[in-house]
């Protein structure tokens, strides 16, 4: 079995399906984990949200968790913050209600209510922009969907994994230029619909694989994991 993680989509779905078929991902064999930011500054929100849900929903190897972006709009829809509105919501609100017109934006609504904040597998642990310590106890702090890079970056790396049982974080959120990995933390962002370069990459974690998107040539390269 193949294991690919992506992340920090922000509405790019034509790049992210062009990733997914270069890749070969087969959902009957492959297990893929999403780490949030699937919504928000891209053109179709709609369009991502809906095929992750679908995959999320018929394939067991399928794992989505929620990510800031997803928290804005879960606030704004409460009326606790409106935050989302200036992130692109209005926009992706419209892309929304036109992939979900059939099925009911609600659906959507009860699905993003239900991810959760971290995925664990036998080799990894997913979390959108890191985890605390204690680990099991940040599990359901949402809190850690907001989590600055330098404070994750700040635990050691013994530590970390003597915390995760040896387990490497794979996670999202601050944007870097390379997938890398510090023995302890795969950053997999790459900036998609945010940077000046913007890049989305879909990472093949036990092979080191990166395929990534250049949105400035429209190409995808193969490259390996960067080791710090």
């Amino acid at each position: 079995m193949r294991r690919f993680a992506i992340s920090d989509i922000h509405g790019s779905y034509k790049e992210m399906m062009l990733l997914l078929g270069y890749a070969k991902f087969d959902p009957n064999d492959d297990q893929l984990v999403v780490a949030g930011d699937m919504m928000n500054r891209g053109p179709d929100s709609g369009k991502v949200l809906k095929e992750l849900k679908a995959l999320e929903e018929n394939y067991d190897q399928v794992h989505v968790t929620v990510g800031n972006h997803e928290e804005m709009m879960l606030w704004y829809l409460a009326g606790k913050h409106d935050m989302w509105v200036h992130f692109g919501g209005k926009q992706a609100a419209d892309s929304i209600n036109e992939a979900f017109q059939e099925e009911g934006v609600g659906s959507l609504v009860r699905w993003v209510q239900t991810l959760p904040l971290t995925m664990e597998d036998e080799r990894f642990i997913y979390a959108h922009a890191g985890i605390q310590l204690p680990y099991r106890k940040s599990q359901h702090d949402r809190n850690i969907l907001w989590l600055q890079r330098k404070m994750f970056y700040a635990i050691e790396s013994k530590t970390l994994l003597d915390e995760t049982n040896g387990k490497p974080v794979v996670h999202g959120h601050t944007p870097t230029t390379a997938v890398s990995f510090d023995g302890a933390r795969v950053a997999i962002d790459l900036g998609a619909q945010v940077v000046q370069s913007p890049k989305l990459a879909l990472v093949e974690l036990e092979e080191s694989i990166v395929y990534e998107y250049d949105f400035a040539t429209k190409t995808i390269q193969i490259k390996k994991i960067k080791r710090k």
